[in-house]
């Protein structure tokens, strides 16, 4: 049986979102790459681009057969939406406050199991 996303219009869309969502699953990994940075020096905002630019979580039915290939990744994208639409608006003013806000454990977990919708999570390769 192929991998998932085989037959994919856009396949590289998939293996960066894949690469995104390994990063928003990973609390020890945005420490040290998210909440050390100065101000506006983060790749959290290349991450939020990549999300509005690829429209995965704003409108992930109409990116079947594109970047997603079933209605779990589809349901996973619309739940790491609302988690992110959440801690996003709220009051938080920098990328340390955001991913320690508490909210953001819900945004931790709404990618981790995105990740195992799309049969991509660590330890399922």
């Amino acid at each position: 049986m192929p991998p998932k996303g085989h037959d994919l219009q856009t396949p590289w869309i998939r293996s960066q979102l894949i690469d995104w969502l390994v990063k928003l699953s990973d609390r020890e990994w945005q420490e040290e790459n998210w909440a050390s940075q100065a101000p506006g020096a983060s790749d959290l905002d290349e991450a939020l681009d990549f999300f509005d630019d690829s429209g995965v979580l704003a409108e992930p039915t109409g990116r079947l057969g594109y970047v997603l290939v079933d209605d779990e990744e589809v349901s996973a994208m619309a739940a790491l939406n609302s988690s992110l639409d959440s801690v996003l608006s709220s009051s938080v003013s920098s990328d340390a406050e955001m991913i320690h806000s508490q909210g953001w454990g819900d945004v931790v977990a709404a990618a981790r199991e995105a990740l195992k919708a799309m049969g991509d999570a660590p330890g399922e390769r």
